[in-house]
């Protein structure tokens, strides 16, 4: 049971920054982000494993970008991390935040509870059995102490709040029909089915 707030945290891939290196000096903005960029996934989001995520049916593929998830306790330090996968729609406007695309029913599935992360721990995906994208926690532009650092300085982390860590700019894509499975470490995979939401 999630108690506090879902957190995510956006642009902390260093692949995804360098792409994006001259998108940042253009207006309105003219510089790369300085302080971590936040986004809430709301409650109706959370999924548990092994749940079907819903799509609109105009919708061919979503992204399902694995991550991390801190569970925050006193102090606003880590106690626990378990595995997401922060789903999203198409979204290409720069200027507009995706706030319809990401925060559909059923977005966030996430895993059980486990031991904090170490650095070169690996993220694993996987749709239908085959690997389709790996990545680390050291391609994060700030690792976990650094960006609860960053955070605290412009906002408090409370206990049963949840933070995601990064995503991929590079996550893969899903389509209806299809499995999606996250794998990292020795923890318990989390798996998420891909359909169609049904006509009211």
């Amino acid at each position: 049971m999630i108690s506090g707030t879902v957190y995510g945290v956006v642009l902390n891939d260093q692949s995804e920054r360098a792409a994006l290196s001259g998108a940042f000096l253009e207006a309105p903005y003219r510089a790369p982000p300085e302080a971590p960029v936040l986004y809430i996934k709301p409650r109706n989001t959370i999924s548990a494993s092994d749940s079907i995520v819903a799509v609109p049916a105009d919708i061919a593929e979503v992204t399902v970008a694995a991550t991390l998830a801190l569970a925050i306790g006193d102090r606003g330090q880590p106690v626990a991390a378990r595995l997401a996968i922060d789903v999203s729609e198409p979204h290409d406007c720069y200027f507009r935040p995706a706030i319809r695309e990401r925060c559909r029913d059923g977005f966030l599935p996430l895993g059980p509870e486990g031991a904090l992360p170490n650095p070169t721990e690996q993220i694993v995906t996987l749709i239908d059995g085959h690997e389709v994208h790996r990545w680390s926690l050291d391609r994060l532009v700030s690792p976990m102490p650094e960006l609860l650092h960053d955070i605290g300085c412009f906002m408090s982390l409370l206990p049963g709040d949840i933070l995601l860590i990064g995503l991929a700019g590079d996550a893969p894509k899903a389509r209806p029909g299809q499995t999606v499975t996250v794998q990292c470490g020795d923890r318990l995979p989390l798996v998420a089915h891909i359909g169609v939401e049904k006509e009211a």
